[in-house]
């Protein structure tokens, strides 16, 4: 094709251009057909390519979207970190007598997806390959873009353009030669280069990591992409001496320095053919104690020894500035090992298997004071600042009360002091509120605790000082031990007998767990290995050391989901120092309500009897941190926390000492803490003020008047009548008590209630001493359906005494059926049925059946009263008078033909109405017949010389017609048995009158 004929199929595509044409695709294709190019071999295709775009809406420009390339790893770790401990753990943990890990693995040991995001232009150090994609972007008089990747001769070919050399070269300088040569050849055009897609590379990795093989990576990747792919670095390879091979030259890469962000660190970017090897570790060194990050740490390549200094900068340095101490554990060549003082300006060196120990010289606080307890602002003060008890506390704001927690106590707190020259601890009592109003001061030393009391410990340290007053005898143990003593040496049998209890699977998932062994040799604990079935036989060595067991649990976090605590977590003060639970007898509810319980069974976990943690053995709850609130109903409450066990016992026993008591009229009696000269108007509020029944004419204020010479004590009684203004007059000393009584009243404590034909039937307040008239006339009394005659009167105490009675026959019936059956000679004489029917009517008498109504017989006709005034009941509380209907009927029980219920007749006699009842049947003992009159009084029909005429029948009476007993030989139970018989027929008659 002649260069006119180029020159015009240009004009063409311009022309179609510039007269915004906007053809179809078709349209598109027409015109490539008829100009004869689009061949992608020449700038007239591409520029058709480029009209193609333009027309279908497609930018000219190429697109460079993020290119992302994830490759897996051949081998994917689980979430867990740490794996099992490795040879050297396990050798340096025993050395340092506490587990150490590695350092560098839990970022190397295990591998990981990797990323790699291509966005924007490459550096230009990239060094360009076979396979990666050059784009060439054109600007100006020419507008278009080519793509092409480096050839198998290392050059870029574009059309128009001489071949540039690619392969080994920096993009850089490249970039330079290219955009040089387009330019040359293009005049009037801006040329961009850039890379497109960049090459895959093969590199193989091979040592110690955990999968190793051939991997194909982008171009991008560095050595760390391939170390991860490859799984990670076994904890037996060295971070500090990764070796990449390159054709014949090596290239070694130190991980620390990447670990550490050492600005010198630099990871190396890999290149096709490159041989990645990780060589097993070969020395290193443990630090431990107060630094910032203990481990053990492997020494450079080639190396045996390093500085202290050294090594102390790869541990971060200490904790915190101070004076330390530093010991070298070191390995002699005689193989025995040695602990070695050096000092502290880090001059010393640091050999292969040693292991340096960094501890404190010194960890006194100088001239400062603690403050804790039920305050808002806890803390540590300068000694300078605050000199005594008033410099510190001085303001009542700072006991301002917490939502949630119990009311600071501001009548007993204390000062614990830790006496410089017996390094023992002693409790000086105080009362905020004293020193708040002026009137008390304590100077502060160094190292003073201040701890402020809150109300639940206040009653529970009272509590605890009033049992031990009422029960002078009884010790009061104010903590156990949170950690039982460890068992005698004769108790391993007791032991190994209590492992038999262990929960299925426990022991087995512990032996077989590889962290085992080197907790087992912390605690001087050999367990197997090396031998066949060694998790059984470090299970059945667990199983006769039930006390590793608990410590292997706590340690690994493989206790029995059954004891774990599921409660909230507990902060950090409190796990470190258990504290005390409050009993539930002292604290049950916040509205202060209290009960009172055994105290030794609230302070211990309620496991079964002889049982320790995970059921064996005699170890203490607090080993494996179970918290009584698993066996709680409530959730429990702590108190004195941040106290330890001996400061705790100090604090309970020395504040015990000024124990007072106040009972009667006031709101919350109890048992409380004042100090001495403590005023009663203090008291009196911490009590929760007097109740409006309080009598102040005469309360009572008993003391023990000690004298500690002579070894006696006398009691003083005081009685004062003062109004609660004058309250503060009355100073108060240990062991007071404060009585209040209520001031009398001449009401009665309870109603008494009237039911049936009155008036205004209810329960009615009374008087002492009110009478039952008095109480009929203020319900109105009778209607004019009742029936006086018949009234029912049911009293509390008499029903209390029949039962009683009852229970005495039941009693004295059991002792004289005993005495018979015991005799020979009488059990020839009754039967095995009579046996068993005393038998049983003593067995009702036991439960109940029939209960005593405590029905009285009284007189309610006020003509009857008025002319004999002593008939008048004086009323009691409980009290209940029940007033029937006018009856129509007499009623006939009993051994009868027909029970039951006969009209009245005044002409009626008891014979009649029994004859009209069918008569009485052959069991029927008619010598004992009575009548139960309407007023529930008895009258015998028959047998009674005092009874001179038949007895006089009214509507509501009951006639009892009872069984004849066989006359046993034994007389004295007959007549029990009829004796109780009758009661209980009255008893019943005298139900079947309230029901009518």
């Amino acid at each position: 094709m002649s260069a006119g004929r180029k020159w015009a199929r240009h004009a063409m595509l311009v022309a179609a251009l510039a007269s915004s044409v906007t053809p179809g695709l078709a349209q598109a294709q027409g015109l490539s057909q008829l100009l004869g190019g689009g061949n992608g071999n020449d700038l007239t295709g591409d520029l058709l390519r480029t009209v193609q775009q333009r027309l279908t809406g497609q930018s000219t420009i190429p697109s460079l979207q993020p290119d992302v390339q994830v490759q897996n790893p051949a081998v994917q770790q689980g979430p867990q970190v740490y794996g099992p401990p490795s040879a050297i753990e396990r050798l340096m943990s025993a050395r340092a007598g506490q587990p150490i890990r590695q350092y560098g693995y839990e970022v190397f040991g295990r591998g990981a997806p990797v990323v790699v995001r291509q966005s924007g232009a490459l550096q230009d150090g990239y060094i360009l390959g076979e396979g990666d994609e050059i784009v060439l972007t054109l600007r100006g008089q020419q507008n278009a873009s080519y793509r092409t990747r480096v050839d198998r001769d290392g050059r870029v070919v574009f059309p128009g353009l001489p071949p540039v050399a690619a392969a080994g070269r920096s993009f850089g300088g490249f970039r330079e030669d290219l955009e040089d040569a387009a330019g040359r050849a293009l005049t009037g055009t801006e040329v961009l280069v850039s890379v497109g897609a960049v090459r895959q590379i093969a590199v193989r990795v091979t040592g110690e990591v955990n999968a190793p093989g051939l991997f194909n990576l982008s171009g991008l990747a560095t050595a760390m992409d391939a170390l991860s792919l490859a799984g990670g670095i076994k904890n037996t390879g060295s971070l500090r001496d990764v070796q990449v091979v390159r054709g014949g030259r090596s290239f070694r890469l130190d991980l620390y320095t990447l670990l550490m962000g050492d600005a010198a660190g630099r990871d190396i970017p890999l290149a096709e053919g490159d041989r990645i090897v990780v060589p097993l570790q070969t020395s290193a060194v443990a630090v431990v104690g107060q630094v910032k990050r203990p481990a053990i740490y492997e020494l450079p390549a080639g190396q045996q020894a390093t500085p202290l200094s050294a090594l102390m900068a790869m541990a971060g340095g200490t904790e915190v500035r101070g004076s330390y101490r530093y010991s070298i554990l070191r390995t002699r060549d005689d193989g025995k090992r040695e602990m070695v003082q050096v000092g502290a300006g880090g001059g010393a060196t640091v050999h292969d298997g040693d292991v340096v120990f960094v501890a404190p010289t010194a960890d006194i606080s100088l001239a400062k004071v603690e403050l804790r307890g039920a305050t808002t602002l806890n803390g540590s003060y300068p000694l300078e600042t605050v000199r005594s008890l008033r410099g510190l506390l001085a303001s009542s704001d700072m006991f301002t009360p917490t939502v949630g927690r119990p009311l600071p106590y501001l009548l007993a707190d204390a000062v614990i002091r830790l006496d410089p020259a017996t390094l023992q601890r002693t409790v000086i009592p105080f009362a905020v509120s004293d020193v708040l109003e002026g009137k008390a001061d304590v100077a502060l030393q160094s190292n003073d605790v201040v701890y402020i009391t809150n109300v639940a410990e206040m009653r529970y340290i009272a509590h605890k000082a009033g049992d031990l007053q009422r029960n002078p005898t009884r010790k009061v143990n104010d903590h156990p031990d949170p950690v039982a003593p460890p068992p005698a040496p004769d108790a391993n049998a007791a032991l190994q007998a209590q492992a038999a209890a262990l929960p299925p699977g426990l022991a087995p998932g512990l032996a077989a767990d590889p962290r085992v062994a080197q907790l087992a040799a912390l605690q001087g604990i050999q367990l197997p290995a090396g031998q066949p079935g060694g998790a059984g036989q470090g299970a059945a060595l667990l199983a006769a050391n039930p006390a590793y067991v608990a410590y292997a649990a706590n340690q690994l976090g493989q206790q029995n989901p059954a004891l774990q605590d599921q409660g909230p977590p507990k902060p950090e003060e409190e796990r470190l120092n258990p504290g005390i639970v409050a009993p539930p007898d002292i604290i049950t509810a916040q509205d202060g309500s209290s009960a009172r319980a055994d105290d030794d069974q609230d302070q211990t976990m309620a496991l079964p009897a002889g049982a320790g943690p995970l059921g064996v053995g005699p170890l203490g709850a607090n080993q494996l941190g179970v918290s009584q609130a698993q066996h709680s109903r409530r959730p429990p409450l702590r108190l004195f926390v941040g106290l330890d066990d001996d400061t705790r016992r100090l604090l309970v026993g020395t504040l015990t000492n000024y124990h007072v008591t106040v009972v009667g009229e006031v709101n919350s009696p109890g048992d409380f803490l004042v100090m001495p000269g403590a005023t009663l108007d203090k008291l009196v509020q911490a009590a929760g003020g007097l109740t409006p029944k309080v009598d102040l004419h005469a309360f009572e204020v008993t003391s023990a008047d000690i004298d500690n010479a002579s070894g006696l004590s006398r009691t003083v009684r005081h009685s004062y009548g003062l109004p609660v203004a004058q309250f503060a007059q009355v100073a108060l000393k240990p062991f007071d008590r404060v009585r209040f009584n209520p001031v009398f009243s001449d009401r009665d404590t309870g109603d008494v209630t009237l039911s049936g034909e009155v008036k205004f039937p209810g329960g009615y307040e009374i008087l002492r001493g009110e009478h039952l008239s008095s109480v009929l006339a203020r319900a109105g009394g009778f209607t004019d359906a009742a029936y006086p005659a018949g009234v029912v009167f049911l009293r509390q105490s008499v029903a209390e005494s029949q039962r009683d009675t009852l229970q005495k026959e039941a009693d004295a019936l059991e002792r004289q059926i005993i005495s018979i059956v015991g005799n020979v000679s009488g059990k020839v004489q009754v039967t095995d049925g009579e046996i068993a029917y005393v038998t049983q009517m003593i067995a009702r008498l036991r439960q109940g059946i029939g209960p005593a109504s405590g029905r009285v017989a009284v007189h309610v006709d006020p003509r009857e009263i008025a002319a004999h005034p002593e008939l008048d009941l004086v009323m009691e509380p409980g009290d209940q008078l029940v007033v029937p209907r006018q009856p129509s009927a007499v009623v006939v029980s009993g051994e009868v033909m027909a029970p039951g219920g006969i009209q009245f007749r005044g002409d009626r006699s008891v014979d009649d109405y029994i004859a009209m009842a069918g008569g009485m049947t052959e069991i029927a003992d008619d010598d004992h017949v009575f009548v139960v009159q309407p007023d529930g009084s008895a009258i015998q029909v028959d047998g009674g010389g005092w009874l001179s005429s038949p007895p006089k029948l009214a509507p509501g009476s009951v006639i009892v017609v009872p069984r004849k007993l066989r006359h046993f030989t034994w007389d004295s139970i007959l007549m029990d048995i009829i004796q109780v018989t009758s009661q209980l027929a009255i008893t019943g008659a005298s139900l079947a009158v309230i029901s009518k």
